[in-house]
């Protein structure tokens, strides 16, 4: 009796520690997802930014829906771009990525200066 207890456990524990992983498996590939989009942004809005004024400055579309690991995930921009108040012809570019994860509310962010 005490052995099939001490079985049970262990069983119990691995199939938690299984779900585990995958848990942390998919909110590191929605993270390196988030990361590749990031980037992609800021390198369009920074080629938008050089034709800028001679075109309207695009900033691009505030959402974006992929599907990982057979779910879609739905990932939206808060881009904020705005002249620094110290520093002349530089300018800061804020990019907020944020997506939902199961029960959590993720988000990545990364900034980038850029020269008028």
């Amino acid at each position: 009796m005490v052995s099939l207890v001490v079985l049970c456990s262990g069983i119990v524990l691995i199939y938690k520690s299984f779900f585990l992983c995958a848990d942390y498996l998919n909110n590191l590939t929605c993270r390196l997802y988030a990361s590749s989009l990031i980037d992609e942004k800021i390198g369009d809005i920074e080629k938008s930014f050089a034709e800028w004024p001679a075109k309207d400055l695009d900033l691009g579309d505030n959402a974006v829906t992929l599907e990982i690991n057979h779910k879609p995930v739905q990932f939206t921009y808060k881009i904020n771009l705005a002249p620094l108040a110290d520093v002349n012809s530089v300018w800061q570019l804020d990019v907020d990525l944020s997506w939902v994860d199961g029960p959590r509310n993720m988000h990545a962010q990364r900034s980038a200066y850029m020269i008028r």
